[in-house]
Formats: C-alpha cells, sequence, structure tokens
C-alpha cells in the first residue's frame, strides 16, 4: 500500500469528522420519521440512474467500453464527498449520511450485477467481480461512520466551542477535500488513473454532463413533486447526482483492469463537484426558504 492509499481515507474521515459537527441526533430522528423520503433517494440512486446511464448508452454512438464505463458510474452512488457538500451547503446532512451507509449495503449486490449485465450486453462478455463485504462495511464505518459519529459527540459535549468554529471547520475540511481531488487528479496510474487526451474529453465532456444534470434535476423535481420538503428535496438531487468516481475507478481500472473503461469517470470526476454545489446553492437560494 503506497502513501496515496493511507493519505486519501484519513482526509476524508477528518473531513467526515467536520461534518459531524454540524449534526444533531435530532436531525436523525427527523429522518427516522420519514421513511419514504429514504427509501425515495435509494430507489433513485439503486434503479433510475442505473436505467438513465443504460438508455444514454444504448442510444450514443460512442465505443462499447465508453458505454460500459458510463453504466459502471451510474452504479457507483455518492459517499463521502456528497456527504459534505450537503455539509458544506447546510442542507440535510443527517439524510445524506443515512443514504449513503444504506447504499453501501446494496451496491455489494447492485453493482456485480449491473457491471455484468452491462459487460456482457456492450461487449460480448462476462465480467469477474467480487467486491469484498468486509472491506465495503469497513470503509464505510471508519471513513464516514465513525468519524461522524465522534464530530457528533463532540458538538453535543462541546456545543459553543463548536458552534464558533464552524466557519474555520467548513474552510479546514474544504481544503482538505481539494487535498483529496488534487491526488486523484494529479496521481496518475497510482490513483487508478489513465491518460484522458483532449478528443477523449470533446466526446465524453458533454455527454456525461447531460447525464450528471439530467440525474440531479429530474430527481430534485420528482422529491419536489411527492412533496418532500426543500432541503430534503436538494439532498435527494445531489445525492442521485454525484457519483463516487473513487469506486467508479477501482471498479473500471483495478477490477477490470481497463483504462479505455475508466475514461468517463475520469472526465466526469473534471467537473461533478463543482457543478453540484452550484446546483444545491442555487436551489437552496431560489427556492429554500430563510432560516429562522
Amino acid at each position: 500500500m503506497n502513501l496515496i492509499d493511507v493519505l486519501i481515507p484519513v482526509v476524508l474521515a477528518l473531513t467526515m469528522f467536520g461534518v459531524g459537527t454540524s449534526l444533531d441526533k435530532k436531525d436523525f430522528q427527523r429522518i427516522a420519521k420519514h421513511p419514504k423520503t429514504i427509501g425515495l433517494g435509494l430507489g433513485l440512486q439503486m434503479l433510475f440512474l442505473p436505467a438513465l446511464a443504460f438508455l444514454f448508452a444504448l442510444l450514443l454512438p460512442i465505443k462499447p467500453e465508453w458505454k460500459l464505463g458510463l453504466v459502471i458510474l451510474s452504479l457507483c452512488p455518492g459517499g463521502a464527498t456528497s456527504n459534505f457538500i450537503t455539509y458544506l451547503l447546510d442542507l440535510r446532512t443527517a439524510l445524506s449520511i443515512s443514504l449513503t451507509s444504506l447504499n453501501s449495503i446494496f451496491i455489494l449486490i447492485t453493482i456485480p450485477l449491473g457491471a455484468d449485465l452491462a459487460t456482457t450486453f456492450f461487449l460480448g462478455s462476462h465480467s469477474e467481480m467480487d467486491l469484498s463485504f468486509a472491506d465495503t462495511i469497513s470503509n464505510v464505518i471508519f471513513v464516514i461512520l465513525l468519524p461522524a459519529a465522534l464530530g457528533l459527540l463532540f458538538h453535543h459535549r462541546y456545543t459553543a466551542l463548536s458552534t464558533r468554529l464552524k466557519t474555520p471547520i467548513k474552510v479546514t475540511t474544504t481544503i482538505l477535500l481539494a487535498i483529496v481531488f488534487g491526488i486523484k487528479f494529479f496521481a496518475g496510474e497510482q490513483s487508478g488513473g489513465g491518460d484522458v487526451g483532449w478528443e477523449d474529453i470533446q466526446v465524453l465532456l458533454p455527454i456525461t454532463l447531460v447525464f450528471h444534470l439530467l440525474a440531479m434535476f429530474f430527481s430534485y423535481r420528482l422529491a419536489v413533486r411527492m412533496k418532500r420538503e426543500t432541503l430534503s428535496a436538494i439532498t435527494i438531487g445531489i445525492e442521485v447526482g454525484l457519483q463516487n468516481t473513487t469506486l467508479a475507478l477501482l471498479v473500471s481500472s483495478v477490477i477490470l483492469s481497463s483504462n479505455e473503461i475508466a475514461k468517463p469517470t475520469l472526465v466526469y470526476a473534471i467537473f461533478s463537484f463543482f457543478t453540484t454545489v452550484a446546483f444545491g446553492y442555487l436551489l437552496k437560494r431560489r427556492y429554500a426558504p430563510p432560516a429562522a
């Protein structure tokens, strides 16, 4: 294991500690009273998004490997990054973390099944894939749940101090997450990436951007139509629209050993953080009621 493999989860864990300092047990109690909101978010992540990716892949005249890569990207729901964005924008962070915790269990089934189906359909072969239950659960516990719980405990025990540190914590965690993105973008082969040429970007950028924006806006609008409150609807849009690029690169570059399959994820990673923040910020500013 190299330094990058150690540094990324440590930085993400520290970031999630900062996220936890914004939480209160009442946030999770509120979520528990609205199980339909959780069900809607999970349904959109697990069913709608892969279906949308399959539709894009069927209709677009691109390489079969890129079609498969787009589907694999859709099978990897957002993790710590989407949790951080909801925290950064003061949305429903408890809802975001709850969705991440639950979908991390479901992907143990949906990723191997979805990837095998897409590989058979687009490449005419089967994929051999086995996601480790122990590794996946331990990552969720030690990178997301435990740090967030410690941050929540810190906020509970030292509420006044946590409140005073709210802005410095947000600034610090934003810098830490920027470090993670820098590592992912510039570490090259060591981070599971591959070379993406300008011609690849010209083709894949509009495809992945439209896919990303459509997923966010459709999910948000559906949540609104189902009478979810505004901040929850925006959170669901973020959770569905922002994918876990680290996991998608693991599947495409490491498990399937193909840099071509990884290219849609690599291009998507260039813009998705910034467009997701802009999406959440603009919708909250336009539609969410001002804080009391």
